[in-house]
Protein backbone atom coordinates (compact mmCIF):
# COMPACT_ATOMS: atom_id res chain seq x y z
CA UNK A 1 0.00 0.00 0.00
CA UNK A 2 1.09 3.75 -0.90
CA UNK A 3 0.19 6.23 1.35
CA UNK A 4 0.82 9.75 -0.12
CA UNK A 5 0.23 12.65 2.56
CA UNK A 6 -1.88 15.68 1.38
CA UNK A 7 0.40 18.84 2.24
CA UNK A 8 -0.97 22.17 0.69
CA UNK A 9 -2.91 20.46 -1.56
CA UNK A 10 0.15 18.15 -2.95
CA UNK A 11 0.97 14.62 -2.45
CA UNK A 12 4.03 14.67 -1.48
CA UNK A 13 5.42 11.35 -0.29
CA UNK A 14 6.71 9.91 -3.93
CA UNK A 15 9.12 13.26 -3.78
CA UNK A 16 9.86 13.23 -0.15
CA UNK A 17 11.19 10.18 -0.48
CA UNK A 18 13.51 10.55 -3.26
CA UNK A 19 14.52 13.39 -1.38
CA UNK A 20 15.51 12.16 1.94
CA UNK A 21 17.91 9.48 0.16
CA UNK A 22 19.90 11.91 -1.83
CA UNK A 23 20.41 14.72 1.62
CA UNK A 24 21.59 11.84 3.01
CA UNK A 25 24.11 10.80 0.45
CA UNK A 26 25.36 14.10 0.65
CA UNK A 27 26.70 16.50 -2.13
CA UNK A 28 29.87 17.86 -4.18
CA UNK A 29 31.22 21.06 -4.05
CA UNK A 30 32.70 20.57 -7.35
CA UNK A 31 31.53 22.39 -10.12
CA UNK A 32 32.45 22.97 -14.21
CA UNK A 33 35.82 24.63 -15.11
CA UNK A 34 34.18 27.81 -16.15
CA UNK A 35 32.19 27.81 -12.88
CA UNK A 36 35.41 27.41 -10.50
CA UNK A 37 35.85 30.30 -7.48
CA UNK A 38 38.27 32.36 -8.44
CA UNK A 39 42.22 31.79 -6.42
CA UNK A 40 42.20 33.46 -3.19
CA UNK A 41 45.28 35.00 -1.88
CA UNK A 42 46.69 35.61 1.95
CA UNK A 43 47.82 39.05 1.22
CA UNK A 44 46.03 41.42 -0.87
CA UNK A 45 48.65 43.26 -3.86
CA UNK A 46 48.20 46.63 -4.48
CA UNK A 47 49.25 46.42 -7.95
CA UNK A 48 47.74 48.53 -10.73
CA UNK A 49 46.79 48.13 -14.53
CA UNK A 50 46.35 50.76 -17.22
CA UNK A 51 43.74 50.09 -19.30
CA UNK A 52 43.39 51.19 -22.56
CA UNK A 53 41.05 54.25 -21.84
CA UNK A 54 44.17 55.49 -19.06
CA UNK A 55 42.45 53.75 -15.86
CA UNK A 56 43.68 52.26 -14.12
CA UNK A 57 42.22 49.05 -12.15
CA UNK A 58 43.65 47.11 -9.25
CA UNK A 59 44.45 43.04 -9.27
CA UNK A 60 41.43 42.27 -7.37
CA UNK A 61 39.08 44.65 -9.74
CA UNK A 62 40.34 42.51 -12.59
CA UNK A 63 39.87 39.13 -11.05
CA UNK A 64 36.55 40.54 -10.37
CA UNK A 65 36.34 41.83 -13.85
CA UNK A 66 37.38 38.37 -15.43
CA UNK A 67 35.02 36.01 -13.19
CA UNK A 68 32.13 38.08 -13.17
CA UNK A 69 31.53 36.16 -16.92
CA UNK A 70 31.76 33.09 -15.39
CA UNK A 71 28.67 31.10 -13.70
CA UNK A 72 29.49 30.76 -10.19
CA UNK A 73 30.23 27.24 -8.53
CA UNK A 74 26.81 27.28 -7.19
CA UNK A 75 25.05 27.06 -10.66
CA UNK A 76 27.75 24.70 -12.02
CA UNK A 77 26.11 22.23 -9.37
CA UNK A 78 23.40 21.93 -11.08
CA UNK A 79 25.74 19.65 -13.44
CA UNK A 80 28.37 18.33 -11.49
CA UNK A 81 28.83 16.35 -8.62
CA UNK A 82 26.26 14.32 -6.93
CA UNK A 83 23.26 16.01 -8.86
CA UNK A 84 23.51 13.97 -11.84
CA UNK A 85 23.61 10.79 -9.46
CA UNK A 86 20.50 12.38 -7.68
CA UNK A 87 19.02 12.44 -10.83
CA UNK A 88 18.90 9.32 -11.87
CA UNK A 89 17.98 8.13 -8.44
CA UNK A 90 15.26 9.94 -8.72
CA UNK A 91 14.41 8.98 -12.02
CA UNK A 92 15.12 5.52 -11.78
CA UNK A 93 17.96 5.18 -14.56
CA UNK A 94 20.83 2.68 -14.88
CA UNK A 95 23.23 4.83 -15.55
CA UNK A 96 24.03 8.15 -14.35
CA UNK A 97 23.51 10.58 -16.97
CA UNK A 98 26.18 13.26 -18.22
CA UNK A 99 24.64 16.42 -19.11
CA UNK A 100 25.76 19.13 -21.69
CA UNK A 101 25.60 22.88 -20.24
CA UNK A 102 25.41 26.23 -21.52
CA UNK A 103 26.03 29.67 -19.89
CA UNK A 104 24.65 32.84 -21.84
CA UNK A 105 22.74 36.18 -20.39
CA UNK A 106 23.73 35.22 -16.53
CA UNK A 107 21.66 31.90 -17.07
CA UNK A 108 23.57 28.73 -16.51
CA UNK A 109 20.99 25.95 -18.39
CA UNK A 110 22.56 22.03 -17.84
CA UNK A 111 20.19 19.74 -19.84
CA UNK A 112 19.57 16.09 -18.39
CA UNK A 113 18.48 12.98 -21.05
CA UNK A 114 15.93 11.16 -19.82
CA UNK A 115 14.87 8.32 -21.76
CA UNK A 116 15.29 10.24 -24.59
CA UNK A 117 13.31 13.21 -23.10
CA UNK A 118 14.98 16.67 -21.89
CA UNK A 119 15.52 17.23 -18.09
CA UNK A 120 16.58 20.91 -18.33
CA UNK A 121 17.40 22.94 -14.73
CA UNK A 122 18.76 26.59 -15.67
CA UNK A 123 20.18 28.75 -12.42
CA UNK A 124 19.79 32.39 -13.06
CA UNK A 125 23.08 33.75 -11.72
CA UNK A 126 22.09 36.90 -10.14
CA UNK A 127 24.91 39.47 -8.73
CA UNK A 128 22.93 40.90 -6.11
CA UNK A 129 19.23 39.64 -4.47
CA UNK A 130 17.61 42.67 -5.93
CA UNK A 131 18.37 41.22 -9.12
CA UNK A 132 17.42 38.06 -8.29
CA UNK A 133 14.10 38.42 -6.98
CA UNK A 134 13.23 41.18 -9.98
CA UNK A 135 13.95 37.59 -12.26
CA UNK A 136 12.01 34.97 -10.28
CA UNK A 137 9.07 37.14 -10.11
CA UNK A 138 9.38 38.00 -13.76
CA UNK A 139 9.51 34.37 -14.84
CA UNK A 140 6.22 33.60 -12.78
CA UNK A 141 4.78 36.25 -15.02
CA UNK A 142 6.23 34.59 -18.24
CA UNK A 143 5.13 31.07 -16.64
CA UNK A 144 1.77 31.78 -16.76
CA UNK A 145 -0.70 30.34 -14.04
CA UNK A 146 1.17 29.02 -11.23
CA UNK A 147 0.58 27.90 -7.50
CA UNK A 148 2.67 29.32 -4.64
CA UNK A 149 4.69 26.47 -2.83
CA UNK A 150 4.48 27.57 1.29
CA UNK A 151 5.73 26.60 4.42
CA UNK A 152 7.44 22.83 4.73
CA UNK A 153 6.68 22.75 0.65
CA UNK A 154 8.69 25.45 -0.35
CA UNK A 155 11.72 24.14 1.49
CA UNK A 156 11.94 27.95 3.62
CA UNK A 157 12.11 29.75 0.37
CA UNK A 158 10.44 31.76 -2.24
CA UNK A 159 8.94 28.79 -4.70
CA UNK A 160 6.12 28.28 -7.37
CA UNK A 161 4.93 25.40 -9.45
CA UNK A 162 3.16 24.81 -12.69
CA UNK A 163 0.79 22.53 -13.62
CA UNK A 164 2.96 20.73 -16.25
CA UNK A 165 6.27 20.00 -14.66
CA UNK A 166 8.30 23.27 -13.62
CA UNK A 167 9.29 24.16 -10.16
CA UNK A 168 10.92 27.50 -9.41
CA UNK A 169 13.04 28.42 -6.30
CA UNK A 170 14.75 31.33 -5.08
CA UNK A 171 17.56 31.19 -2.89
CA UNK A 172 20.35 33.62 -1.93
CA UNK A 173 19.38 36.20 -5.32
CA UNK A 174 19.80 33.09 -7.63
CA UNK A 175 16.96 31.60 -9.38
CA UNK A 176 16.35 27.85 -9.55
CA UNK A 177 13.84 26.17 -12.51
CA UNK A 178 13.85 22.25 -12.94
CA UNK A 179 11.66 22.01 -16.02
CA UNK A 180 10.43 17.96 -16.51
CA UNK A 181 7.62 19.21 -19.32
CA UNK A 182 8.97 17.30 -21.46
CA UNK A 183 9.70 14.34 -19.54
CA UNK A 184 7.32 12.07 -21.32
CA UNK A 185 7.55 8.84 -18.39
CA UNK A 186 6.31 9.61 -14.88
CA UNK A 187 8.64 6.64 -13.99
CA UNK A 188 10.22 7.38 -10.62
CA UNK A 189 12.27 5.49 -8.04
CA UNK A 190 8.56 5.95 -5.87
CA UNK A 191 6.82 4.14 -9.31
CA UNK A 192 4.18 6.79 -10.62
CA UNK A 193 5.44 10.23 -10.21
CA UNK A 194 3.75 13.78 -12.06
CA UNK A 195 6.30 15.49 -13.98
CA UNK A 196 6.16 18.67 -11.62
CA UNK A 197 6.87 15.69 -8.78
CA UNK A 198 9.92 14.56 -10.71
CA UNK A 199 11.11 18.57 -11.15
CA UNK A 200 10.74 19.18 -7.37
CA UNK A 201 12.72 16.41 -5.82
CA UNK A 202 15.73 17.56 -8.31
CA UNK A 203 15.22 20.79 -7.69
CA UNK A 204 15.33 19.81 -3.61
CA UNK A 205 18.61 17.67 -4.39
CA UNK A 206 19.99 21.01 -5.62
CA UNK A 207 18.82 22.87 -2.80
CA UNK A 208 20.71 20.55 -0.39
CA UNK A 209 23.60 20.60 -2.11
CA UNK A 210 23.65 24.38 -2.26
CA UNK A 211 22.78 24.93 1.61
CA UNK A 212 25.40 22.38 2.55
CA UNK A 213 28.13 24.21 0.46
CA UNK A 214 26.48 27.61 1.60
CA UNK A 215 29.41 30.49 2.41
Amino acid sequence: MRNRTPLNGRKLLPAAIAVLAITLAGCSAAGPSTAAAPPTSTAPSAKTHTMPDGSTMSDKDMAKMKHAADPSPAAGMVCTGDVPTSVARIFAVDKTPHPTSTWANQIFTCTYKIGGDSLVLAVHDATDPAAGRAYFDELRTKLGTTKSLDGMVGLGFPAYETAGGRVVFLKDGKTLQVDASQVKSHRGADGDMSRTDLAYAVAAAVLACWSEHAG
